[in-house]
């Protein structure tokens, strides 16, 4: 089920005895959870609700819990974050027995609870038997990262609820700023709408002022300096980083990751792919796919593969303690601005 009618569904049906938010979009889950507690508060006029971990916690703690009944009131709330298992790279696993027990508890669930189970993965294994018992018998609700234009409207929605003024170009910036990553996007929103509860009017001065870029779009304005050849401004970037507490191995790794999908984005649309579909294959979010096309359309790609295998040996030196970490930035970024003078 799509967020939006689940968020719809519970002000207009019975709720449901087990829900599953699945996908790492936190600012979604938290929203799902807030109302939905304050559906069961509205029907039984208090709130009782219990919180599981289950990287501190087992399933069987929970399933003791979801199979309970209050002394106070006819509904309770059991929330388990961190449902891990499903995810084939996860260390989290279940015995048969514990497997056994939750299938059980999925086809009859005990009636005076709600039970929220929270996979914070995008991906799971869709081919287990417990996948598709939790499809059949829960309402399923999918959470993942949203389209640009979904983050947008749900930003949007936001300042327009707290009657923030604000123009096209200064949303765009808070946009770019946060990625359109859904959650930063609405996190940053707070801050405008602190600054603006005087009836002052949100601006793109205001926005560079107020929204801190994320690690993500400060790589990527990195990586454009590069490409520009601007050494300058690609060293003052990077120094910055540094300032901000940023590792330099991180740091590089990042750059590296960018400019892979550099190289991708343009061998995909070689093959006459389109960004919807680039960023499906990759996996990764649309708007980087558009950024990434824009970004590299005047560089041929012999060129990014000269830079990427640059950047991998420094990647390889670094990581073996060979030299001072930040000294190879400085050294790639010379042989870059060097090559095909």
């Amino acid at each position: 089920m799509e967020y939006q009618a689940a968020i719809k569904a519970l002000s207009q049906a019975d709720l449901a005895p087990v829900y599953v938010l699945q996908g790492s979009e936190w600012y979604l889950q938290q929203t799902f959870r807030q109302a939905l507690a304050q559906r069961v508060e509205d029907q039984v006029g208090e709130l009782d609700s219990v919180l599981f971990d289950l990287n501190e916690q087992s399933i069987d703690e929970v399933l003791d819990e979801a199979q309970a009944y209050s002394f106070f009131v006819d509904q309770r709330l059991v929330v388990v974050e961190n449902l891990d298992f499903l995810n084939p790279q996860s260390k989290q696993k279940l015995t048969k027995d514990q497997e056994a027990r939750l299938e059980a508890y999925l086809q009859d669930p005990n009636p005076a609870t709600h039970l929220v189970l929270i996979i914070p993965a995008d991906k799971i294994d869709q081919r287990r038997r417990l996948t598709k018992l939790l499809q059949k018998h829960s309402q399923y609700i999918q959470v993942t990262p949203r389209s640009d234009q979904e983050v947008r409207r749900h930003l949007q929605d936001a300042l327009r609820a707290a009657s923030i003024d604000i123009n096209r170009e200064a949303l765009d910036e808070v946009l770019k700023r946060t990625n359109y990553q859904l959650t930063q996007a609405m996190a940053e929103a707070q801050k405008l709408i602190q600054y603006a509860s005087g009836g002052a009017s949100i601006t793109v001065e205001v926005v560079r002022q107020l929204v801190t870029r994320s690690l993500e779009s400060n790589v990527f304005e990195l990586t454009n300096a590069m490409m520009r050849r601007d050494f300058k401004e690609s060293v003052q970037i990077y120094q910055d980083l540094l300032l901000m507490k940023n590792e330099p191995v991180q740091l590089h790794a990042l750059v590296v990751s960018q400019f892979r999908l550099l190289i991708q984005v343009k061998l995909l649309q070689a093959q006459g792919l389109m960004e919807d579909g680039i960023a499906q294959q990759l996996g990764v979010h649309p708007y980087r796919v558009k950024l990434a096309a824009r970004s590299s359309r005047a560089i041929p790609l012999a060129g990014l593969a000269d830079l990427y295998e640059d950047l991998i040996e420094r990647d390889y030196q670094m990581k073996t303690n060979v030299g001072q970490k930040e000294t190879h930035f400085y050294l790639m970024l010379t042989h870059y601005m060097q090559m095909n003078q």
